[in-house]
């Protein structure tokens, strides 16, 4: 922000302020490397993670990328102003200023003063006719900061408080931004049926919350990363037959499909009279819709999915079994391509409009 102030020896009270040192210094440091860090990593989560962009989000990467050269430009000032003023002072008077440095002492009469600016750098600026003298106020501790500016007065008081909401306005919506995002990334999720593939358990009009911690985080693909990271080792328990999940299908990048998992990795798959058996047993599915059969058609065959289920892929089917494309369409399904588990159904404008609750609640 930048803030254009008066200095008026009348209302100045003397006082020194030195730079900060030692572990003030470390800590200073440290904190706006991390936040640059973080910033450009959040930069390239919300490009990569925010729903429903197909492609790289340009204006998330052009606006991230502006942000992060002006903190890259105030981390070299401020290390260059260090070099300069490194265990020096900013000393205030009636008379005017003196700034010490690690070799010099600058005096500066107030009568030559035109007035000062606070940069969006950190600095302060102070200003005479043919020159100017620039200090790090940020290199002050907090408080040495705040009771300097206040030794002077606010040329546009009216514009400093318009510019601090909006500053604060913006960086509010820019965290919690970045919050929900990992929230729906990492935590929980809202999700629509569109369809009747998983009928009669889910229907056309329903919303329900998909978690995402029982499998583990997935850590989605951003730039120079060739594909989504599934962090398993931090989840709760594998997938297992039964789990309504989401998922990324092989065939189409740009939806989300909702399955049930049939079979996992191990379990000898096959479908036959009607219905599904694993390791040669049938399986008991009251849930399912229709008859299980095998498609003709798709990137997938009969023979590629029956059998033993191979290392990392699971077997997904829809309970509604004679409208549904999942494995007997695309195939064995990635476990790293699972997004969450199916966990709470909230809402069916239909059902909520005939008072009729019966299905809101744990998805099984």
């Amino acid at each position: 922000m930048i803030q254009f102030l008066r200095f008026d020896g009348s209302s100045i009270e003397d006082c020194q302020f030195d730079i900060i040192s030692g572990k003030n210094l470390t800590v200073f440091f440290v904190k706006n490397l991390i936040y640059l860090l973080l910033f450009i990593y959040s930069t390239l989560f919300l490009a990569a993670a925010i729903p429903f962009v197909k492609t790289p989000f340009v204006p998330i990467y052009f606006i991230g990328a502006f942000a992060t050269m002006i903190l890259v430009m105030r981390l070299v000032n401020h290390v260059i102003k260090y070099l300069k003023y490194g265990n020096g002072s900013i000393s205030v008077t009636r008379d005017g200023f003196v700034l010490t440095e690690k070799e010099a002492k600058i005096k500066i009469p107030g009568s030559d003063i035109t007035y000062l600016e606070r940069n969006f750098l950190g600095n302060l600026i102070i200003r005479q006719k043919y020159e100017l003298f620039s200090f790090p106020v940020m290199l002050l501790s907090s408080d040495d900061r705040e009771k300097l500016i206040s030794q002077f007065q606010d040329m546009a008081p009216r514009r400093t408080v318009i510019f601090r909401k909006i500053w604060d306005f913006v960086d509010a919506i820019a965290v919690a931004l970045v919050l929900a995002v990992h929230i729906i990334q990492y935590i929980v999720q809202a999700y629509y049926i569109p369809t009747g593939s998983m009928e009669d358990t889910l229907k056309v009009g329903d919303h329900l919350f998909v978690e995402k911690i029982t499998y583990g985080p997935v850590i989605p693909r951003m730039l120079c990363m060739n594909k989504p990271v599934h962090l398993s080792m931090l989840g709760l328990r594998d997938i297992r037959r039964g789990d309504i999940v989401i998922f990324r299908p092989p065939h189409d990048e740009d939806k989300d499909y909702i399955k049930r998992c049939i079979a996992v990795p191990g379990d000898r798959f096959e479908m036959k009279n009607g219905a599904v058996y694993i390791n040669e047993k049938p399986v008991e599915e009251p849930y399912v819709k229709g008859v299980t059969r095998p498609f003709n058609f798709g990137p997938a065959r009969q023979n590629e999915i029956e059998g033993v289920v191979p290392p990392g892929k699971v077997v997904v089917l829809g309970d509604n079994r004679e409208n549904s494309q999942d494995s007997r369409f695309f195939g064995y399904l990635d476990i790293e391509r699972i997004k969450g588990k199916a966990f709470i159904l909230y809402w069916n404008t239909t059902q909520v409009f005939k008072l009729d609750f019966s299905r809101f609640g744990l998805i099984r």
